[in-house]
């Protein structure tokens, strides 16, 4: 009996903690709509950004060329990406005015410069020096080796760090193996840093969401390149990212009586000859416009078919009104606590039993 009762209880136990996990999982996935969204630029993107975008969000550009399409982003933070530190530090005095940060992509290739792929952390602190001048952010945008080998000792000099991942992001491991060990490093570095992971619009977005979910905690945006053969992709991203949620109209407001005219509004009422009836029903109609009146100069309140002072709270008669989410939990709460009473009374029942039987 007594084994019975330990088993039915372990199961009690790994059932609620089976719905913990659940809500944490999906808590998680809730969490990645609170991350800005860095998007890449083409022409057809210019209009979805600015209905869809917050204040947080960064249109990006990934060469100086594109820069004009800038000029129809009228939300969020505007960033243009340089291969080259000492390219960015030769323009910036002729654009600084048209952008908010810099994006440094540092990468092991012919586009970036020998010396700066030699002198990674010498390289991106000039830069620094020249986007403090003219009062902008800087992002840096490193391919895995230069993360692994440079990024700690490179992130005091960025105020973001994005971490590349599009190429892999169709092996979620692979990308977990690259990125968790790395953020610690990058955050005890520079703890004000913010962090986003890079993903591109290709394949199943539900599946580029769960990829994002369990990092949601520990990232602060995400990045996201596009192209235009993949115009539906991003604009699905956008849409689960930054839904569009239908303004409530504001409700009307009470009507107010003032200086009420009541002996006219009442009698106006009345059909005439109706003699001593019309009469009564005039007199009750009277009284009943006299306590509205009072209650709406005297700040009063009505309840059903009674008048509610402030200072006496609401009538005892008034309903409560619960919303759908709490009566469910209401409802949740007494199944839970249901069960937990009947495996006591079980539990007690057994041990009476076995105390009176000997067993």
């Amino acid at each position: 009996m007594k084994k019975s009762f330990l088993f039915l209880l372990v199961f009690v136990c790994l059932a609620a903690g089976g719905r913990v996990f659940a809500f944490e999982d999906s808590d998680k996935s809730g969490k990645l709509p609170d991350l800005w969204v860095d998007l890449s630029m083409g022409a057809p993107l210019v209009d979805l950004f600015n209905e869809r975008a917050r204040e947080d969000d960064i249109a990006r550009v990934e060469h100086i060329s594109q820069l004009d399409l800038l000029e129809g982003v009228t939300t969020g933070k505007k960033l243009v990406v340089f291969k080259s530190a000492a390219d960015a530090i030769r323009l910036l005095p002729h654009i600084h005015d048209s952008i908010d940060i810099v994006g440094y992509n540092l990468e092991h290739g012919p586009a970036n410069p020998i010396f700066e792929q030699e002198n990674p952390v010498e390289s991106i602190k000039q830069l620094r020096e020249v986007t403090d001048q003219y009062g902008l952010e800087l992002a840096l945008g490193p391919d895995r080796r230069f993360a692994e080998s440079d990024g700690a000792d490179m992130a005091p000099y960025a105020d973001y760090f994005i971490f590349q991942v599009q190429k892999v992001q169709t092996e979620p491991e692979t990308v977990y193996d690259y990125v968790e060990p790395l953020l610690a490093d990058i955050r005890r570095a520079n703890p004000d840093i913010e962090i986003s992971l890079q993903i591109r619009t290709e394949g199943d977005v539900d599946r580029l969401m769960d990829l994002l979910a369990p990092l949601a905690g520990e990232i602060q945006g995400i990045s996201v390149l596009t192209s235009e053969e993949t115009l539906s992709v991003t604009e699905e991203i956008m849409e689960t990212l930054r839904p569009q949620v239908n303004e409530t109209p504001p409700e009307p407001e009470p009507e107010v009586f003032d200086d009420v005219d009541i002996s006219q509004s009442v009698l106006t009422a009345v059909p005439p000859n109706n003699g001593e009836a019309a009469v009564s029903a005039s007199d009750n109609a009277s009284d009943n416009v006299s306590e509205q009146v009072e209650a709406s100069q005297g700040g009063s309140e009505a309840v059903g078919d009674q008048v509610v002072r402030p200072d006496e709270g609401p009538a005892s008669t008034a309903t409560e009104i619960i919303s759908a989410p709490e009566a469910t939990e209401r409802t949740g709460s007494t199944y839970l606590f249901v069960v937990i009473a009947l495996v006591v009374g079980f539990a007690l029942g057994a041990g009476y039993v076995s105390h009176r039987t000997g067993l």
